[in-house]
């Protein structure tokens, strides 16, 4: 297998379909994308942080602007709904005539701002290509395909990095990294891909350092970004912060002494630290009022605390019987999670991806004792448990039917599960499998051509999109 081609030929299957799903699906026909667009525009006019007004966090947009996202939002669910390419084209290229400004409230509106700085800076430079372009007073959607490119090469190139870094498991970041679902989110306005490509490069890192026999020393450069990373996790989705507790697979050695380790832990906290305390200072402190969802959660929260046992059979009820929805909607669910991919390719995707991560991490021969085992096991599976349990206490307590002490968990999606995924197949290494030469054989050429897996799936998905939206 000639790895130093993997992340070529990630950059160029990535670009070419993130562009086709791109132009594929259109204005806000993604999860969450209206309410990411909102945020990463306020950020490209610089307002950073939010305003307070009648107790609710929020800010000025032009009312025109979230009436157009409104609409097309409500679209969900409506599979009949299908779209014209000379209305968006008319959309994006007449004036949007963005007058009048209106106060508003929604989910994004207090979240950190560096979960959509990639994003605001695409509809940055839009704004400044539209001069070039002599594209006056420039339309949401025309803002937005600039906000999607932008989010789509910030995808790319950090994979391409990480693919680049990690000494193990290249063609699995790259055939995970290249899931349906993962370049659909990659290709609209999110802040998950950021998310995801940062989770990817915090992995390889640890990989790098815990498995090159190159690197001898954990160097202050890993330290700082590592400690960047863990703040983004941290602000945006706490619950991928466990992910850095890989770093306990990095042997001794490379650790140093006690007072070394010390040391360098002490850079990964202060890094955080620093951004952490750059951010109290800029962050206008808003004095807003709780509303009924803030005291649902509170009490969904206390009942988790003094029913633990009721929680986990809850948890594993949720897992069982929602299986199905949790594997289309991390293989492939397009649209406002309305279109999935049919279930044969969902189901040969997920088992062919199970047998070229075995397959690597065995052709890899890498040694991993119980120990390591047991922490990587805890690194993957605490950010899992952490999503149903945010979910459970954020959202199921909110929604009609559920609430407080529901017996099943809403809300949870396949797509939360793709920044750790990576790392669940280091926990298969072996040295079993290689030992007979036919598997062996078997296994390496089923790593050598996962490219054409890969091909296939995003072209059956670029069909169901151009189905499901425009034919």
């Amino acid at each position: 297998m000639n790895t130093s081609s993997v992340e070529k030929k990630f950059v160029y299957l990535a670009i070419i379909f993130g562009m086709i799903i791109m132009v594929l699906t259109p204005p806000f026909q993604a999860p969450d994308e209206n309410n990411h667009f909102k945020k990463a525009y306020v950020i490209s006019k610089g307002n950073m942080f939010p305003e307070e007004q009648e107790g609710k966090a929020g800010f000025y947009l032009p009312e025109k602007m979230v009436q157009y996202i409104e609409e097309q939002n409500s679209k969900a669910g409506n599979l009949e709904e299908k779209y014209e390419f000379k209305d968006i084209y008319m959309m994006e290229r007449l004036p949007a005539g963005y007058d009048n400004m209106k106060f508003y409230n929604f989910s994004t509106a207090s979240q950190n701002p560096l979960g959509h700085c990639v994003q605001a800076m695409g509809i940055i430079i839009g704004q400044a290509f539209a001069h070039i372009l002599a594209v006056d007073d420039p339309s949401v959607v025309y803002q937005l395909y600039f906000a999607r490119f932008f989010n789509l090469l910030f995808y790319v190139a950090v994979i391409a990095i990480s693919i680049r870094l990690t000494p193990i498991l290249k063609k699995t970041f790259a055939t995970i990294a290249l899931m349906p679902m993962a370049l659909f989110q990659a290709a609209t306005v999110s802040y998950d891909p950021v998310l995801i490509a940062l989770a990817f490069l915090a992995t390889s890192l640890i990989f790098n350092i815990a498995f090159n026999e190159e690197v001898r020393q954990m160097e202050l450069k890993h330290l700082i970004l590592l400690g960047g990373i863990a703040y983004v996790f941290y602000a945006v989705k706490i619950v991928y912060l466990p992910l850095l507790f890989l770093l306990l697979i990095v042997p001794k050695e490379k650790w140093g002494d006690k007072k070394e380790i010390l040391k360098k832990l002490g850079v990964i906290v202060m890094t955080f630290v620093i951004i952490f305390l750059i951010f109290i200072v800029l962050t206008p402190r808003l004095e807003l009022i709780k509303d009924n969802s803030s005291v649902l959660a509170h009490e969904q929260m206390l009942y988790v605390i003094r029913h633990p046992i009721n929680y986990l059979i809850t948890f594993f009820y949720t897992l069982i019987h929602t299986r199905q929805f949790l594997i289309a909607t991390t293989i492939g669910t397009f649209g406002l999670i309305d279109t999935n991919l049919y279930c044969v390719f969902l189901g040969a995707y997920l088992f062919i991806l199970t047998l070229i991560g075995i397959s690597e991490i065995s052709l890899n021969d890498r040694r991993i004792n119980l120990r390591k085992r047991l922490v990587i096991f805890v690194s993957v599976s605490a950010p899992i448990f952490g999503c149903f349990l945010a979910m459970y206490i954020y959202w199921t307590s909110t929604r009609e039917g559920f609430g407080v002490g529901a017996s099943e968990i809403t809300g949870v999606q396949g797509r939360y599960f793709i920044p750790v995924m990576p790392a669940i197949f280091l926990f298969f290494t072996n040295q079993i499998l290689q030992r007979n030469d036919i598997i062996k054989k078997r296994m390496k050429l089923l790593v050598d051509n996962s490219e054409l897996v890969v091909i296939v799936m995003l072209c059956m998905s670029a069909i169901a999109l151009l189905l499901r939206f425009w034919c």
